[in-house]
Protein backbone atom coordinates (compact mmCIF):
# COMPACT_ATOMS: atom_id res chain seq x y z
CA UNK A 1 0.00 0.00 0.00
CA UNK A 2 3.10 2.30 0.94
CA UNK A 3 4.73 1.47 -2.09
CA UNK A 4 1.41 2.41 -4.45
CA UNK A 5 0.82 5.60 -2.79
CA UNK A 6 4.24 6.79 -3.15
CA UNK A 7 4.13 5.86 -6.99
CA UNK A 8 1.20 8.02 -6.97
CA UNK A 9 2.66 10.73 -4.82
CA UNK A 10 5.98 10.49 -7.73
CA UNK A 11 3.93 11.00 -10.56
CA UNK A 12 1.78 13.55 -9.47
CA UNK A 13 5.45 15.30 -9.06
CA UNK A 14 6.80 14.65 -12.07
CA UNK A 15 3.97 16.18 -13.16
CA UNK A 16 3.44 19.16 -11.49
CA UNK A 17 7.05 19.94 -12.67
CA UNK A 18 7.00 19.41 -16.16
CA UNK A 19 3.72 21.46 -15.94
CA UNK A 20 5.93 24.37 -14.06
CA UNK A 21 8.34 24.43 -16.86
CA UNK A 22 6.00 24.68 -19.59
CA UNK A 23 4.65 27.48 -17.77
CA UNK A 24 7.48 29.49 -17.13
CA UNK A 25 8.41 28.77 -21.13
CA UNK A 26 5.26 30.33 -22.36
CA UNK A 27 5.36 33.29 -19.79
CA UNK A 28 9.01 34.20 -20.73
CA UNK A 29 7.45 34.34 -24.87
CA UNK A 30 4.81 36.16 -23.51
CA UNK A 31 7.74 38.87 -22.19
CA UNK A 32 9.57 38.55 -25.23
CA UNK A 33 6.74 39.53 -27.50
CA UNK A 34 5.88 41.85 -25.52
CA UNK A 35 9.07 43.91 -25.52
CA UNK A 36 9.70 43.76 -29.17
CA UNK A 37 11.08 46.92 -30.48
CA UNK A 38 8.91 49.48 -31.99
CA UNK A 39 8.95 48.79 -35.43
CA UNK A 40 8.99 44.95 -35.60
CA UNK A 41 5.46 45.17 -33.90
CA UNK A 42 3.89 47.25 -36.63
CA UNK A 43 6.14 45.33 -39.41
CA UNK A 44 3.27 43.18 -40.12
CA UNK A 45 0.37 44.36 -38.65
CA UNK A 46 -2.08 41.29 -39.32
CA UNK A 47 0.39 38.66 -37.50
CA UNK A 48 1.00 41.09 -34.55
CA UNK A 49 -3.04 41.21 -34.10
CA UNK A 50 -2.99 37.81 -33.80
CA UNK A 51 0.32 37.26 -32.07
CA UNK A 52 -0.85 39.79 -29.22
CA UNK A 53 -4.50 37.98 -29.19
CA UNK A 54 -2.47 34.86 -28.71
CA UNK A 55 -0.24 36.55 -25.82
CA UNK A 56 -3.51 37.53 -24.10
CA UNK A 57 -5.18 34.40 -23.91
CA UNK A 58 -1.76 32.63 -22.33
CA UNK A 59 -1.59 35.42 -20.00
CA UNK A 60 -5.50 34.49 -18.93
CA UNK A 61 -4.48 31.25 -18.80
CA UNK A 62 -2.28 31.46 -16.16
CA UNK A 63 -3.21 35.04 -14.63
CA UNK A 64 -0.43 36.26 -15.50
CA UNK A 65 -1.34 40.26 -14.79
CA UNK A 66 2.18 41.85 -16.59
CA UNK A 67 1.58 39.72 -19.53
CA UNK A 68 -2.47 40.51 -19.66
CA UNK A 69 -1.84 44.65 -19.17
CA UNK A 70 1.49 44.67 -22.12
CA UNK A 71 -0.92 42.69 -24.27
CA UNK A 72 -3.81 45.03 -23.81
CA UNK A 73 -1.31 48.03 -24.73
CA UNK A 74 0.16 46.36 -27.98
CA UNK A 75 -3.13 45.18 -28.96
CA UNK A 76 -4.22 49.17 -29.05
CA UNK A 77 -1.19 49.94 -30.73
CA UNK A 78 -2.18 47.48 -33.33
CA UNK A 79 -5.45 48.40 -33.79
CA UNK A 80 -4.30 52.44 -33.92
CA UNK A 81 -2.07 51.37 -37.01
CA UNK A 82 -4.88 49.33 -38.53
CA UNK A 83 -7.14 52.60 -38.27
CA UNK A 84 -9.56 50.06 -36.55
CA UNK A 85 -10.15 53.11 -33.46
CA UNK A 86 -13.01 51.75 -31.78
CA UNK A 87 -10.93 48.57 -30.69
CA UNK A 88 -7.78 50.82 -30.71
CA UNK A 89 -9.77 52.86 -27.76
CA UNK A 90 -11.07 49.99 -26.21
CA UNK A 91 -7.88 47.30 -26.02
CA UNK A 92 -5.77 50.81 -24.62
CA UNK A 93 -8.98 51.74 -21.53
CA UNK A 94 -8.55 47.54 -20.43
CA UNK A 95 -4.78 48.45 -20.28
CA UNK A 96 -4.58 51.53 -18.43
CA UNK A 97 -7.12 49.59 -15.80
CA UNK A 98 -4.64 46.39 -15.71
CA UNK A 99 -1.66 48.72 -15.13
CA UNK A 100 -3.82 50.56 -12.54
CA UNK A 101 -4.93 47.75 -10.46
CA UNK A 102 -1.40 46.49 -10.66
CA UNK A 103 0.08 49.63 -9.20
CA UNK A 104 2.39 50.32 -12.40
CA UNK A 105 1.39 53.87 -12.29
CA UNK A 106 4.30 54.60 -14.73
CA UNK A 107 3.01 52.55 -17.32
CA UNK A 108 -0.33 54.05 -16.85
CA UNK A 109 1.12 57.61 -17.53
CA UNK A 110 2.67 56.20 -20.42
CA UNK A 111 -0.64 55.07 -21.87
CA UNK A 112 -2.51 58.00 -21.28
CA UNK A 113 0.04 59.97 -23.01
CA UNK A 114 0.12 57.47 -26.10
CA UNK A 115 -3.60 57.45 -26.25
CA UNK A 116 -3.43 61.39 -26.27
CA UNK A 117 -0.95 61.60 -28.65
CA UNK A 118 -2.93 58.87 -31.12
CA UNK A 119 -5.62 60.56 -30.95
CA UNK A 120 -4.33 64.23 -32.48
CA UNK A 121 -5.74 64.00 -35.95
CA UNK A 122 -9.39 62.58 -34.88
CA UNK A 123 -10.24 64.80 -31.75
CA UNK A 124 -7.56 67.12 -30.48
CA UNK A 125 -9.31 68.34 -27.48
CA UNK A 126 -9.91 64.77 -26.17
CA UNK A 127 -6.18 63.73 -27.48
CA UNK A 128 -4.59 66.99 -24.64
CA UNK A 129 -7.45 65.37 -21.44
CA UNK A 130 -5.35 62.43 -22.54
CA UNK A 131 -1.72 63.58 -22.53
CA UNK A 132 -2.56 66.06 -19.35
CA UNK A 133 -3.74 62.94 -17.70
CA UNK A 134 -0.51 61.17 -18.32
CA UNK A 135 1.71 64.55 -18.08
CA UNK A 136 -0.05 64.94 -14.30
CA UNK A 137 0.50 61.38 -13.51
CA UNK A 138 4.19 61.07 -14.06
CA UNK A 139 4.79 64.59 -12.71
CA UNK A 140 3.18 63.41 -9.56
CA UNK A 141 5.50 60.09 -9.25
CA UNK A 142 8.59 62.18 -10.78
CA UNK A 143 9.22 60.00 -13.64
CA UNK A 144 11.81 61.74 -15.59
CA UNK A 145 12.04 59.03 -18.59
CA UNK A 146 8.14 59.14 -19.04
CA UNK A 147 7.87 62.91 -18.79
CA UNK A 148 10.41 64.05 -21.32
CA UNK A 149 8.06 61.91 -24.42
CA UNK A 150 5.12 62.96 -22.74
CA UNK A 151 6.36 67.15 -22.89
CA UNK A 152 7.88 66.73 -26.30
CA UNK A 153 4.23 64.92 -27.88
CA UNK A 154 2.23 67.80 -25.65
CA UNK A 155 4.39 70.20 -27.17
CA UNK A 156 3.36 68.93 -30.02
CA UNK A 157 -0.58 68.82 -29.93
CA UNK A 158 -0.16 72.76 -28.52
CA UNK A 159 1.40 73.90 -31.68
CA UNK A 160 -1.29 71.84 -33.45
CA UNK A 161 -3.28 73.56 -31.70
CA UNK A 162 -1.82 77.08 -32.51
CA UNK A 163 -0.81 77.15 -29.17
CA UNK A 164 2.54 78.63 -29.90
CA UNK A 165 3.67 79.61 -26.32
CA UNK A 166 2.24 76.74 -24.75
CA UNK A 167 4.26 74.53 -27.39
CA UNK A 168 7.72 76.84 -26.72
CA UNK A 169 6.80 75.77 -22.86
CA UNK A 170 6.55 72.22 -23.16
CA UNK A 171 9.48 71.56 -25.92
CA UNK A 172 11.82 73.53 -23.38
CA UNK A 173 10.59 71.47 -20.19
CA UNK A 174 11.37 68.36 -22.80
CA UNK A 175 15.08 69.38 -23.64
CA UNK A 176 15.99 70.60 -19.62
CA UNK A 177 15.17 67.03 -18.25
CA UNK A 178 17.14 65.37 -21.35
CA UNK A 179 19.67 67.86 -20.77
CA UNK A 180 19.74 66.68 -16.73
CA UNK A 181 19.84 62.81 -18.00
CA UNK A 182 22.37 63.98 -20.64
CA UNK A 183 20.23 62.36 -23.38
CA UNK A 184 22.74 62.67 -26.91
CA UNK A 185 19.67 60.98 -28.85
CA UNK A 186 16.97 63.07 -26.98
CA UNK A 187 18.81 66.40 -26.85
CA UNK A 188 18.32 67.17 -31.11
CA UNK A 189 14.93 66.18 -31.11
CA UNK A 190 13.95 68.57 -28.96
CA UNK A 191 16.03 71.48 -30.80
CA UNK A 192 14.77 70.81 -33.98
CA UNK A 193 10.86 70.56 -33.06
CA UNK A 194 11.43 74.34 -30.53
CA UNK A 195 13.84 75.26 -34.04
CA UNK A 196 11.02 74.17 -36.54
CA UNK A 197 8.40 76.55 -34.07
CA UNK A 198 10.81 79.42 -34.38
CA UNK A 199 10.86 79.33 -38.26
CA UNK A 200 6.79 79.02 -38.33
CA UNK A 201 6.88 82.23 -36.06
CA UNK A 202 9.47 83.57 -38.30
CA UNK A 203 12.37 84.24 -35.79
CA UNK A 204 15.00 82.93 -38.16
CA UNK A 205 18.00 83.48 -35.90
CA UNK A 206 16.55 81.56 -32.95
CA UNK A 207 15.37 78.77 -35.61
CA UNK A 208 19.27 78.54 -37.06
CA UNK A 209 20.66 78.66 -33.21
CA UNK A 210 18.71 75.39 -32.54
CA UNK A 211 19.63 73.60 -35.37
CA UNK A 212 22.81 74.17 -35.27
CA UNK A 213 23.35 73.00 -31.58
CA UNK A 214 21.17 69.92 -32.63
CA UNK A 215 23.25 69.08 -35.63
CA UNK A 216 26.47 69.54 -33.39
CA UNK A 217 25.32 66.81 -30.87
CA UNK A 218 24.37 64.81 -33.56
CA UNK A 219 27.75 64.84 -35.45
CA UNK A 220 29.56 63.90 -32.06
CA UNK A 221 27.36 61.29 -31.38
CA UNK A 222 27.02 60.25 -34.67
CA UNK A 223 23.97 59.49 -35.06
CA UNK A 224 23.85 59.29 -39.02
CA UNK A 225 19.92 59.08 -39.71
CA UNK A 226 19.77 62.27 -37.27
CA UNK A 227 22.17 63.97 -39.31
CA UNK A 228 20.30 63.16 -42.59
CA UNK A 229 17.15 65.20 -41.11
CA UNK A 230 18.98 68.10 -39.48
CA UNK A 231 20.52 68.40 -43.11
CA UNK A 232 16.65 68.57 -44.36
CA UNK A 233 15.72 71.11 -41.68
CA UNK A 234 18.80 73.63 -42.96
CA UNK A 235 17.37 73.04 -46.12
CA UNK A 236 14.01 74.17 -44.67
CA UNK A 237 15.62 76.75 -42.71
CA UNK A 238 17.10 78.64 -46.24
CA UNK A 239 14.27 77.97 -47.82
CA UNK A 240 11.83 79.71 -45.62
CA UNK A 241 14.72 82.72 -45.74
CA UNK A 242 14.46 82.32 -49.57
CA UNK A 243 17.84 81.69 -50.07
CA UNK A 244 17.43 79.35 -52.62
CA UNK A 245 20.94 78.13 -53.51
CA UNK A 246 21.59 77.34 -49.90
CA UNK A 247 18.37 75.45 -49.65
CA UNK A 248 19.06 72.84 -52.80
CA UNK A 249 22.62 72.43 -51.49
CA UNK A 250 21.56 71.25 -47.96
CA UNK A 251 18.71 69.74 -49.61
CA UNK A 252 21.52 67.42 -51.42
CA UNK A 253 23.20 66.68 -49.16
CA UNK A 254 20.28 65.36 -47.35
CA UNK A 255 19.77 62.98 -50.12
CA UNK A 256 23.46 61.52 -49.88
CA UNK A 257 22.79 60.64 -46.47
CA UNK A 258 19.51 59.32 -46.94
CA UNK A 259 20.59 57.51 -49.56
CA UNK A 260 23.67 56.11 -47.96
CA UNK A 261 22.01 55.04 -44.54
CA UNK A 262 18.60 53.97 -46.38
CA UNK A 263 15.59 56.46 -45.30
CA UNK A 264 13.97 56.61 -48.48
CA UNK A 265 11.10 58.82 -46.95
CA UNK A 266 13.35 61.56 -46.35
CA UNK A 267 14.90 61.27 -49.60
CA UNK A 268 11.23 61.77 -51.26
CA UNK A 269 10.67 64.51 -49.35
CA UNK A 270 14.42 66.16 -50.45
CA UNK A 271 13.88 65.75 -53.76
CA UNK A 272 9.82 67.48 -53.47
CA UNK A 273 11.68 70.27 -51.58
CA UNK A 274 14.46 70.73 -54.19
CA UNK A 275 11.51 70.93 -57.06
CA UNK A 276 9.72 73.33 -55.09
CA UNK A 277 12.90 75.50 -54.43
CA UNK A 278 14.03 75.38 -58.37
CA UNK A 279 10.42 76.48 -59.10
CA UNK A 280 10.91 79.46 -57.05
CA UNK A 281 13.62 80.21 -58.63
CA UNK A 282 12.38 79.97 -61.99
CA UNK A 283 14.15 77.30 -63.15
CA UNK A 284 11.48 75.09 -64.66
CA UNK A 285 13.82 72.14 -66.20
CA UNK A 286 15.38 71.62 -63.16
CA UNK A 287 12.56 72.02 -61.10
CA UNK A 288 10.05 69.33 -63.34
CA UNK A 289 13.75 67.09 -63.18
CA UNK A 290 13.62 66.76 -59.44
CA UNK A 291 9.73 66.23 -59.41
CA UNK A 292 10.11 63.66 -62.04
CA UNK A 293 12.42 61.72 -59.52
CA UNK A 294 10.38 62.66 -56.66
CA UNK A 295 7.32 60.75 -58.62
CA UNK A 296 9.74 57.44 -59.13
CA UNK A 297 10.71 57.76 -55.86
CA UNK A 298 6.59 58.00 -54.45
CA UNK A 299 5.84 55.14 -56.68
CA UNK A 300 8.46 52.87 -55.42
CA UNK A 301 7.87 53.43 -52.15
CA UNK A 302 4.00 52.87 -52.76
CA UNK A 303 5.08 49.48 -54.40
CA UNK A 304 7.09 48.92 -50.98
CA UNK A 305 3.88 49.39 -49.24
CA UNK A 306 2.24 47.10 -51.83
CA UNK A 307 4.47 43.92 -51.22
CA UNK A 308 4.34 44.74 -47.66
CA UNK A 309 0.53 44.64 -47.38
CA UNK A 310 0.85 41.42 -50.25
CA UNK A 311 3.29 40.27 -47.64
CA UNK A 312 0.71 40.29 -44.59
CA UNK A 313 -2.32 38.66 -47.11
CA UNK A 314 0.20 35.88 -47.48
CA UNK A 315 0.84 35.35 -44.06
CA UNK A 316 -2.76 35.53 -43.19
CA UNK A 317 -3.63 32.41 -45.54
CA UNK A 318 -0.71 30.62 -44.63
CA UNK A 319 -1.58 31.03 -40.88
CA UNK A 320 -5.10 29.68 -41.51
CA UNK A 321 -3.81 26.91 -43.70
CA UNK A 322 -1.43 26.38 -40.71
CA UNK A 323 -3.89 26.66 -38.42
CA UNK A 324 -6.06 24.38 -39.98
CA UNK A 325 -3.45 21.34 -40.01
CA UNK A 326 -2.93 22.25 -36.13
CA UNK A 327 -6.60 21.45 -35.57
CA UNK A 328 -6.43 17.87 -37.21
CA UNK A 329 -3.08 17.07 -35.39
CA UNK A 330 -5.03 18.21 -31.77
CA UNK A 331 -8.00 15.98 -32.55
CA UNK A 332 -5.82 13.14 -33.17
CA UNK A 333 -3.85 13.97 -29.75
CA UNK A 334 -7.31 14.41 -28.23
CA UNK A 335 -8.20 11.02 -28.31
CA UNK A 336 -4.77 9.61 -27.23
CA UNK A 337 -4.79 11.89 -24.47
CA UNK A 338 -7.99 10.80 -23.13
CA UNK A 339 -6.38 7.62 -22.31
CA UNK A 340 -4.01 8.81 -19.81
CA UNK A 341 -6.76 11.40 -18.27
CA UNK A 342 -8.92 8.43 -17.42
CA UNK A 343 -6.35 7.12 -15.72
CA UNK A 344 -4.98 9.97 -14.00
CA UNK A 345 -8.76 10.86 -13.14
CA UNK A 346 -8.96 7.62 -11.12
CA UNK A 347 -5.17 8.24 -9.56
CA UNK A 348 -6.80 11.64 -8.55
CA UNK A 349 -9.99 10.30 -6.78
CA UNK A 350 -8.01 8.15 -4.77
CA UNK A 351 -5.98 11.07 -3.27
CA UNK A 352 -8.90 13.05 -2.89
CA UNK A 353 -10.08 10.32 -1.01
CA UNK A 354 -7.21 10.95 1.77
CA UNK A 355 -7.57 14.23 1.10
CA UNK A 356 -10.83 14.39 1.83
CA UNK A 357 -10.42 12.35 5.25
CA UNK A 358 -7.47 14.35 6.53
CA UNK A 359 -9.48 17.45 5.67
CA UNK A 360 -12.61 16.65 7.99
CA UNK A 361 -10.19 16.17 10.81
CA UNK A 362 -8.30 19.40 10.07
CA UNK A 363 -11.25 21.35 9.95
CA UNK A 364 -12.44 19.91 13.63
CA UNK A 365 -9.04 21.48 15.06
CA UNK A 366 -9.46 24.59 12.83
CA UNK A 367 -13.54 24.68 14.81
CA UNK A 368 -11.81 24.20 18.32
CA UNK A 369 -9.35 26.80 17.61
CA UNK A 370 -12.25 29.12 16.74
CA UNK A 371 -14.36 28.44 20.13
CA UNK A 372 -10.83 28.93 22.12
CA UNK A 373 -10.32 32.22 19.94
CA UNK A 374 -14.05 33.22 20.79
CA UNK A 375 -13.86 32.51 24.37
CA UNK A 376 -10.49 34.36 24.33
CA UNK A 377 -12.61 37.20 22.54
CA UNK A 378 -15.33 37.52 24.99
CA UNK A 379 -13.01 37.20 27.77
CA UNK A 380 -11.28 40.61 26.37
CA UNK A 381 -14.54 42.20 25.77
CA UNK A 382 -15.26 42.04 29.53
CA UNK A 383 -12.23 43.25 30.55
CA UNK A 384 -12.29 46.31 28.32
CA UNK A 385 -16.12 47.30 30.12
CA UNK A 386 -14.46 46.67 33.63
CA UNK A 387 -11.85 49.48 32.47
CA UNK A 388 -14.72 51.93 31.00
CA UNK A 389 -16.38 51.06 34.09
CA UNK A 390 -13.18 52.53 36.11
CA UNK A 391 -12.42 55.30 33.99
CA UNK A 392 -16.30 56.32 34.29
CA UNK A 393 -16.09 56.00 37.94
CA UNK A 394 -12.31 58.31 38.10
CA UNK A 395 -13.99 61.06 35.84
CA UNK A 396 -16.81 61.06 38.15
CA UNK A 397 -14.77 61.17 41.38
CA UNK A 398 -12.37 63.55 39.69
CA UNK A 399 -15.98 65.73 38.67
CA UNK A 400 -17.72 65.71 42.50
CA UNK A 401 -15.14 65.74 44.62
CA UNK A 402 -11.94 67.59 43.26
CA UNK A 403 -13.70 69.80 41.11
CA UNK A 404 -16.05 70.72 44.19
CA UNK A 405 -13.43 71.47 45.96
CA UNK A 406 -11.46 73.69 43.29
CA UNK A 407 -14.29 75.61 42.71
CA UNK A 408 -14.83 76.29 47.16
CA UNK A 409 -11.36 77.11 46.96
CA UNK A 410 -11.56 79.88 44.21
CA UNK A 411 -14.93 81.14 46.64
CA UNK A 412 -12.93 81.33 49.73
CA UNK A 413 -10.52 83.12 47.68
CA UNK A 414 -13.12 85.35 46.67
CA UNK A 415 -14.41 85.86 49.76
CA UNK A 416 -10.33 86.49 51.55
CA UNK A 417 -9.72 89.28 48.68
CA UNK A 418 -13.38 91.06 49.50
CA UNK A 419 -12.01 90.68 53.76
CA UNK A 420 -8.79 92.44 53.25
CA UNK A 421 -10.06 95.18 50.54
CA UNK A 422 -7.50 97.15 48.92
CA UNK A 423 -5.22 97.38 52.20
CA UNK A 424 -2.91 95.01 50.99
CA UNK A 425 -2.62 94.55 47.33
CA UNK A 426 0.45 92.84 47.05
CA UNK A 427 -1.66 89.80 49.23
CA UNK A 428 -4.65 91.01 46.90
CA UNK A 429 -2.32 90.65 43.81
CA UNK A 430 -1.61 86.97 44.85
CA UNK A 431 -4.79 86.05 45.88
CA UNK A 432 -6.21 87.36 42.19
CA UNK A 433 -3.11 84.83 40.52
CA UNK A 434 -4.10 82.20 42.86
CA UNK A 435 -7.79 82.40 42.05
CA UNK A 436 -6.82 82.60 38.47
CA UNK A 437 -4.38 79.63 38.10
CA UNK A 438 -7.30 77.51 39.71
CA UNK A 439 -10.25 78.41 37.40
CA UNK A 440 -7.65 77.13 34.83
CA UNK A 441 -7.09 74.47 36.92
CA UNK A 442 -10.77 73.55 36.53
CA UNK A 443 -10.88 73.86 32.72
CA UNK A 444 -8.09 71.85 32.41
CA UNK A 445 -10.01 68.93 34.81
CA UNK A 446 -12.65 68.99 32.71
CA UNK A 447 -10.92 68.40 29.58
CA UNK A 448 -9.29 65.68 31.12
CA UNK A 449 -12.73 64.50 32.28
CA UNK A 450 -14.31 64.66 28.56
CA UNK A 451 -11.13 62.20 27.28
CA UNK A 452 -11.29 60.04 30.11
CA UNK A 453 -14.70 59.34 29.62
CA UNK A 454 -14.46 58.03 25.84
CA UNK A 455 -12.44 55.15 25.08
CA UNK A 456 -12.37 57.06 21.27
CA UNK A 457 -12.69 60.49 20.18
CA UNK A 458 -14.20 61.12 17.10
CA UNK A 459 -12.91 63.96 14.47
CA UNK A 460 -16.19 65.61 14.96
CA UNK A 461 -16.01 66.08 18.68
CA UNK A 462 -12.82 66.87 18.76
CA UNK A 463 -12.94 70.13 15.97
CA UNK A 464 -15.94 70.65 18.10
CA UNK A 465 -13.91 70.78 21.19
CA UNK A 466 -10.97 72.84 19.56
CA UNK A 467 -13.70 75.22 18.00
CA UNK A 468 -15.33 75.96 21.86
CA UNK A 469 -11.94 76.68 22.74
CA UNK A 470 -11.38 79.27 20.17
CA UNK A 471 -14.66 81.11 20.14
CA UNK A 472 -13.87 81.02 24.21
CA UNK A 473 -10.67 82.76 23.64
CA UNK A 474 -12.07 85.46 21.45
CA UNK A 475 -14.53 85.88 24.25
CA UNK A 476 -11.77 86.74 26.72
CA UNK A 477 -9.66 88.48 24.23
CA UNK A 478 -11.28 90.90 22.45
CA UNK A 479 -8.21 92.77 20.40
CA UNK A 480 -6.86 88.81 19.40
CA UNK A 481 -8.11 88.23 15.94
CA UNK A 482 -8.61 84.25 15.82
CA UNK A 483 -9.52 82.15 13.02
CA UNK A 484 -9.64 78.31 13.14
CA UNK A 485 -9.77 76.47 9.66
CA UNK A 486 -10.46 72.67 9.30
CA UNK A 487 -10.95 70.71 5.96
CA UNK A 488 -11.21 66.65 8.22
CA UNK A 489 -13.74 64.39 6.69
CA UNK A 490 -15.57 62.43 10.06
CA UNK A 491 -17.02 59.87 7.78
CA UNK A 492 -13.69 58.93 6.71
CA UNK A 493 -10.91 59.48 9.17
CA UNK A 494 -10.59 56.69 11.78
CA UNK A 495 -11.34 57.82 15.24
CA UNK A 496 -8.60 59.07 17.45
CA UNK A 497 -7.41 57.16 20.77
CA UNK A 498 -8.84 59.00 23.89
CA UNK A 499 -4.82 59.62 24.63
CA UNK A 500 -3.93 61.06 20.94
CA UNK A 501 -7.15 62.88 20.99
CA UNK A 502 -5.94 64.74 24.04
CA UNK A 503 -2.81 65.22 22.99
CA UNK A 504 -3.72 66.56 19.80
CA UNK A 505 -5.81 69.49 21.83
CA UNK A 506 -3.44 70.20 24.58
CA UNK A 507 -0.42 70.85 21.75
CA UNK A 508 -2.96 73.39 20.15
CA UNK A 509 -4.30 74.66 23.64
CA UNK A 510 -0.55 75.22 24.49
CA UNK A 511 0.51 76.75 21.19
CA UNK A 512 -2.54 79.60 21.58
CA UNK A 513 -1.86 80.41 25.10
CA UNK A 514 1.78 80.93 24.48
CA UNK A 515 0.61 82.99 21.96
CA UNK A 516 -1.47 85.41 23.52
CA UNK A 517 0.43 85.23 26.92
CA UNK A 518 4.33 85.52 25.50
CA UNK A 519 4.13 86.73 22.07
CA UNK A 520 1.64 89.40 22.63
CA UNK A 521 0.10 88.13 19.30
CA UNK A 522 -2.66 89.79 17.36
CA UNK A 523 -3.59 87.28 15.06
CA UNK A 524 -4.12 83.79 15.52
CA UNK A 525 -4.66 81.10 13.18
CA UNK A 526 -5.51 76.91 13.99
CA UNK A 527 -5.53 75.12 10.68
CA UNK A 528 -6.30 71.07 10.17
CA UNK A 529 -6.09 69.60 7.42
CA UNK A 530 -6.25 66.29 5.68
CA UNK A 531 -4.29 65.73 2.25
CA UNK A 532 -3.50 62.23 0.87
CA UNK A 533 -2.70 59.54 3.79
CA UNK A 534 -2.26 62.53 6.60
CA UNK A 535 -3.67 65.41 8.78
CA UNK A 536 -1.73 68.61 9.17
CA UNK A 537 -2.12 70.53 12.27
CA UNK A 538 -0.43 74.38 12.29
CA UNK A 539 -0.93 76.69 14.58
CA UNK A 540 0.47 80.45 13.41
CA UNK A 541 0.47 83.90 14.93
CA UNK A 542 1.94 87.55 14.64
CA UNK A 543 3.70 87.83 17.63
CA UNK A 544 7.18 88.70 19.04
CA UNK A 545 8.61 85.30 18.37
CA UNK A 546 12.04 84.20 19.54
CA UNK A 547 15.16 82.44 18.87
CA UNK A 548 15.30 78.67 18.46
CA UNK A 549 18.63 78.27 19.65
CA UNK A 550 18.51 81.11 22.60
CA UNK A 551 14.92 80.05 24.51
CA UNK A 552 15.37 78.21 27.55
CA UNK A 553 13.10 75.55 28.32
CA UNK A 554 9.65 76.29 29.29
CA UNK A 555 6.73 78.32 27.82
CA UNK A 556 5.09 75.12 26.99
CA UNK A 557 7.45 74.32 24.47
CA UNK A 558 8.81 71.09 26.00
CA UNK A 559 5.24 70.31 26.84
CA UNK A 560 4.37 70.54 22.93
CA UNK A 561 7.42 68.57 21.63
CA UNK A 562 6.76 66.04 24.39
CA UNK A 563 2.89 65.19 23.42
CA UNK A 564 4.20 65.37 19.71
CA UNK A 565 6.14 62.56 20.86
CA UNK A 566 3.74 60.41 22.35
CA UNK A 567 1.67 61.01 18.57
CA UNK A 568 4.61 59.66 16.93
CA UNK A 569 5.31 62.48 15.38
CA UNK A 570 7.67 65.87 15.55
CA UNK A 571 6.42 69.42 15.99
CA UNK A 572 8.32 71.90 13.53
CA UNK A 573 8.73 75.21 15.52
CA UNK A 574 9.62 78.55 13.31
CA UNK A 575 10.23 81.53 14.74
CA UNK A 576 11.78 85.09 14.12
CA UNK A 577 10.39 88.18 14.56
CA UNK A 578 7.35 88.29 12.15
CA UNK A 579 5.80 85.83 14.16
CA UNK A 580 5.43 82.03 14.79
CA UNK A 581 4.41 78.87 13.11
CA UNK A 582 4.30 75.56 14.72
CA UNK A 583 3.54 72.32 12.68
CA UNK A 584 2.59 69.28 13.05
CA UNK A 585 1.64 65.91 10.50
CA UNK A 586 -0.18 62.78 11.71
CA UNK A 587 -0.68 59.48 9.71
CA UNK A 588 -4.24 59.54 8.81
CA UNK A 589 -5.21 56.33 10.49
CA UNK A 590 -4.06 57.33 14.17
Amino acid sequence: MEKTNLRVIFILLFCSIQVFFAQNSELKNVDSLNNLPFNQKIENLYQSEKNYKNNLAISQKYKYQKGIAESYENLGLIYYYQGKYELNHKYTVLAIKSFQSQGKLSKVAKAYGDFGYQMKRRNLPEAMLYMQKGIKLAEKLNDKVELKALYDNYGLLKEMNKQFDSAYYFYNKSLDLKKTQKDSFGIPYSLNKIGFLNLTEKNFDEAKKNFDEAYKIRVEIDDKIGIAENLNFYGSYFYEIKEFDKSIEYFNKAIEYSKKHNYPYLTQDNLQRISEAYELKSNFKEALDNYKKYVIYKDSLANIDLRIKQAEFDTKFDSEEKERQILLHRAQLAEKNMYIIIVCALLLLSILLGYFVYNRQKLKTIQLQKENELRDALLKIETQNKLQDQRLQISRDLHDNIGSQLTFIISSIDNLKYALGEDNPKVNEKLTKISSFTRETIVELRDTIWAMNKEEISVEDLETRISNFIENAKISLSGTHFNFISNLNSKELKPFSSRDGMNIYRIIQESVNNAIKHASATEIEVKIKEFKNRISVEISDNGNGFNNTEIEAGNGLTSIQKRASELNTKAIITSNEKGTVILFELNRGL
